[in-house]
């Protein structure tokens, strides 16, 4: 048996490919830089031990690579609120990967690497543990934009701003600053500007409840 899965992706040609031996991930990019980088950076990550999929063969402007489920940090957000539950054990982790994905590109680069698409459909929930994925866009910026930006797409995803999704934000803001030893007040500024770039985006206002 050999069955392709395409899976979601707007910049290249994702498959989950199925055989009689088990599955992988078939992830093929339209242009070589972004084939390129992510290579680069999953190979830091995995030498560094920072959890990502790893690379079983490479060839042709794609990468082949073990299959961790489709269990997003965008589904469980979704089930933690649903069920008025927060995993906090589970939050760690998250910080705790973001605060070695930093490092890590930081020690190879010896510069401020982010991970600018930063959305919760880029985390995958694997055997408990927090795993990142997708890493073509990471470029030069400010950590602080990163987690401000986080922080305001946890605030909207619908139904936007509810009293969970704003106790689970300043929960994370909080955790964040202090691991990565930056102010709160620098994250919220960004959060702030990714809010109204939102707002222009979606014809919408936003303003949060604290």
């Amino acid at each position: 048996m050999h069955k392709k899965i395409k899976l979601q992706s707007k910049r290249n040609s994702v498959y989950r490919i199925v055989t009689d031996n088990g599955t992988y991930i078939s992830k093929k990019f339209n242009s070589i830089e972004d084939y390129n980088k992510e290579k680069e950076i999953l190979n830091i990550l995995t030498g560094a031990g920072v959890r990502v999929p790893s690379i079983i063969s490479s060839q042709n402007n794609s990468l082949y690579m073990k299959d961790l489920g489709d269990f997003t940090l965008l589904r469980w957000y979704e089930e933690q609120e649903k069920n008025n539950t927060l995993d906090e054990k589970l939050l760690y982790k998250l910080s705790f990967w973001l605060r070695d994905f930093y490092k890590a590109v930081y020690n190879h680069y010896n510069e401020e690497i982010i991970l600018h698409d930063i959305n919760f459909r880029n985390f995958i929930i694997f055997e408990s543990e927090i795993y990142g994925i997708d890493f073509e866009q990471v470029r030069q910026g400010s950590i602080c934009e990163d987690i401000g930006r986080f922080s305001a797409y946890a605030l909207t995803y619908h139904p936007v701003m509810t009293r969970w999704k704003i106790y689970f934000r300043n929960k994370f803001i909080d955790i964040l600053s202090k691991e990565l030893k930056i102010k709160k007040e620098n994250i919220v500024a960004e959060e702030n500007k990714e809010l109204l770039a939102i707002e222009k985006r979606r014809g919408i206002s936003l303003v949060i409840r604290r």
